[in-house]
This record gives structure tokens, C-alpha cells and sequence, in this order.
């Protein structure tokens, strides 16, 4: 949807239920797009676990967790709000002062709540394009909340100074037959930061997919669809650690599929990533986290610390630029600014020159020859990636 189209839907908008703006035009005004400049990214790369109550912020942050996304049901705001502080972690969550459309019935509290130093965002509406009672398909009819609607309430929480954060359906982002809606959600001029949840090992989907004439996994072209919809806004993704449903026909994902997930969604420019715990049959927990996972958790977050620096502006907030190689199949001539499938990769420049992180998206080894890079049959294990500055750096095993 343009811009001039956009403007006049969020006029029109004023007449829905939810945006009911007689409870806020007394105590907060509305921002007009063209006022507001988009926040940047955070200043750190995030490490998130989604949704976990106070009982599990010493554990996450034990694992190198530094972000809670979401209080869990029933939570006290209050208590939840205390116990993130005493551990050091950020949360990106629904702020006080909002109903449960989000509209904004309490000005003075929403105020007080997202001025705290940890409120990182403000959590929109989750997955605004499921299905409402209903809804007969993934259309503006169909969704339980439209791309105008957001912008409506949206419009008046972007008041407060915070970013705000939307998460989005993973399936529906990457669906090609979407992607007009999807794209729509993706350029409103009040979203900050956007995220999305793929889980295709949780659920018995393919790890790595085609589309968009080239492989990645989900992650990957997620990032790549909302952020070019967005105008490169920083972007989020989730990756499961648990089956979370006995029934579903996927399983549990093994530490390299976890690597493969995390670092390919780097290399498509994630400013963060959120973990999904949660195991929902056959009994219910917040955090069903198996063990190898948890070492895999501890070994990632390392590995983020010693380059956090080269991914992330410290000063501006955000990615740093890079340069993505998709992969790409083909027999013929590789296409310039591509590798040869099952690779993908990205270059960061630094004043130390440019750091590669070159990722093997298959389960099984293979060999990279790319001359730009110097490298000769170089070889992967499954799943592998390979990071640095100089060939030898990406020719260890």
C-alpha cells in the first residue's frame, strides 16, 4: 500500500472500535507519520527468550539472556517489572495504560512504566494476521487485526519515545501468495522493529527453502522479505528449543540445526534473536529447554560476545552495514553476489578489513571454492559456520 493510500485508510480508521480515540485524545496526542522518524535498532544484539515468568529470569540470564520479550499470562506487572531489573534484563512488553486492544486509557501510567532504563520496546499485537473468529482466509477481512488498525493505535503509542515492536506470522511473511498483506503490515510508518516466529523443525517443515530464486532457511528469507518491505528496519527472529506440541509431527531441533537457524538469520542482518521454550503437550511449561540446547545457548552467546562489536552500531544502534551472499542453485555460471548452494554468507567492512560469516545450510558436508575469497574446497561439516578477516581464519576446521 503507498504512502497517500496509507494516510487516508488511518483517517478513516478514526470510526473503528479500536480506535477508540476519545479515551486518549484528552491525556496523549496522536503522532502523524511524516512527524515521526523510525527509532533505530538496540545497542547490543539481542538475546531473547520469549514470554517466561519471574521464577525463570535467573536461569535465562545464567544462559546469557538479556531480553524478555512479553510478560507470560497472569504475570504482575509490578513483580515481573522488579525481577527482570534485579537480573539486568530488558523487556520488550505490552506498557502500562493500554486496554486490551491496546488503545490508550492511562497516559500518565504509560509514561511512567516505558520510562524505565530496561523498557528496551513496546510490544504490539502479536500475530496480527491470524485468523479471526470467522475469518475465511489471510485477508483484510479475514485477519483478526488489519494492517490499519495497528497503524491506528500504533500511531499513539509511537508518542512515547520508545520503539515499538510487532512479531508476525513466519508462514504468512514467506507465503508468496501473502505478500500483499504481509507487505502491508511491513511499511507502517509507526513500526519500528519487526520480528516473525518460523519453527520448521518443531513442527516437521523444512529447515532450508526455496523462494524468491534462492535457498535460505526460513529465517533467512523472512528477514530478507520484511526488511526489504520495511525499508531495512530491524528485524527479529524466533527459533524454537522445544517440540512444543506432542502431536505435531516434527521433533525436537539438535544444537547445529539451532546454529544453522541462528546464524543464518545473522547473516540476513537480525539485530536479534528470541527463544520459544515453551512445550505445550503433554503437560504445559514455560521452559522445556533440553539440556544440549542450553550448552548450545551458552556457546552461541559467547560467540555473539566476541563479535558483537562488528555486528552491532553501538553508537547509531543497529546493524552494522554488510554485504549478503544468497545461495543460489544453479549449474550454470554463479551469479555475482552469490554462492554456490548450500552456502550463504555476509561481509561486514570494519576498519580491521571485511569480517565473512559463510554458513553451510546443508545437513550433510560440503566444499566452498570462491575465488573473491580465496577459498579452494574448503570444507564444512553439517550445518557449519565459519567466521573471520583472512583466509586461514575461514579455512579451520
Amino acid at each position: 500500500m503507498n504512502e497517500t493510500r496509507r494516510r487516508d485508510v488511518l483517517k478513516a480508521m478514526a470510526s473503528l472500535p479500536l480506535a477508540n480515540l476519545g479515551l486518549w485524545m484528552g491525556g496523549m496526542n496522536a503522532v502523524h507519520a511524516a512527524e515521526r522518524s523510525l527509532l533505530p535498532g538496540p545497542s547490543f544484539f539481542v538475546r531473547g527468550a520469549y514470554q517466561q515468568p519471574v521464577e525463570k529470569m535467573a536461569h535465562w540470564k545464567a544462559l546469557g539472556v538479556n531480553t524478555i520479550f512479553t510478560m507470560n499470562g497472569g504475570a504482575d506487572r509490578t513483580e515481573w517489572t522488579k525481577e527482570a531489573v534485579k537480573y539486568g534484563l530488558y523487556m520488550v512488553r505490552e506498557p502500562a495504560g493500554v486496554d486490551g486492544d491496546y488503545v490508550l486509557t492511562d497516559p500518565a501510567a504509560f509514561k511512567e512504566d516505558i520510562a524505565n532504563p530496561y523498557f528496551l520496546a513496546i510490544a504490539m499485537v502479536d500475530e496480527p494476521s491470524n485468523l479471526k473468529e470467522g475469518g475465511q482466509g489471510i485477508t483484510y477481512e479475514g485477519v483478526s487485526v488489519t494492517p490499519a488498525q495497528v497503524d491506528t493505535v500504533a500511531r499513539v503509542l509511537s508518542r512515547g519515545g520508545k520503539p515499538l515492536w510487532i512479531n508476525h506470522v513466519g508462514n504468512h511473511v514467506i507465503n508468496v501468495y501473502l505478500e500483499k498483506i504481509m507487505s502491508d503490515y511491513a511499511d507502517s510508518p509507526y513500526i519500528d522493529w519487526l520480528g516473525h516466529d518460523s519453527y520448521p523443525i518443531a513442527t516437521g517443515n523444512d529447515l532450508v527453502i526455496d523462494i524468491d530464486d534462492y535457498a535460505s532457511t526460513q529465517q533467512g528469507h523472512a528477514i530478507d522479505r520484511l526488511s526489504r518491505w520495511s525499508g531495512g528496519r530491524p528485524q527479529f527472529s524466533f527459533i524454537a528449543l522445544t517440540k512444543y506440541d506432542a502431536s505435531s509431527p516434527g521433533r525436537n531441533t539438535t544444537p547445529a540445526e539451532f546454529r544453522a537457524q541462528a546464524w543464518s538469520s545473522i547473516i540476513h542482518g537480525a539485530v536479534g534473536i528470541i527463544y520459544f521454550p515453551f512445550m505445550f503437550s503433554p503437560e504445559f511449561s514455560y521452559d522445556a529447554t533440553p539440556e544440549d540446547l542450553q550448552k548450545e545457548l551458552l556457546t552461541f552467546h559467547s560467540e555473539i560476545d566476541e563479535i558483537e562489536d562488528i555486528l552491532v552500531d553501538k553508537v547509531k544502534g543497529g546493524r552494522r552495514p554488510y554485504t549478503l551472499l544468497k545461495s543460489v542453485r544453479t549449474t550454470e555460471k554463479q551469479p555475482d553476489g552469490a554462492l554456490p548452494f548450500p552456502f550463504e554468507a555476509s561481509m561486514i567492512p570494519t576498519n580491521s578489513g571485511e569480517y565473512k560469516i559463510i554458513q553451510n545450510l546443508s545437513p550433510e558436508p560440503a566444499e566452498l571454492t570462491y575465488e573473491a575469497w580465496g577459498l579452494d574446497k574448503v570444507n564444512f561439516q553439517p550445518y557449519e559456520c565459519k567466521r573471520g578477516y583472512a583466509v586461514t581464519d575461514l579455512t579451520k576446521s
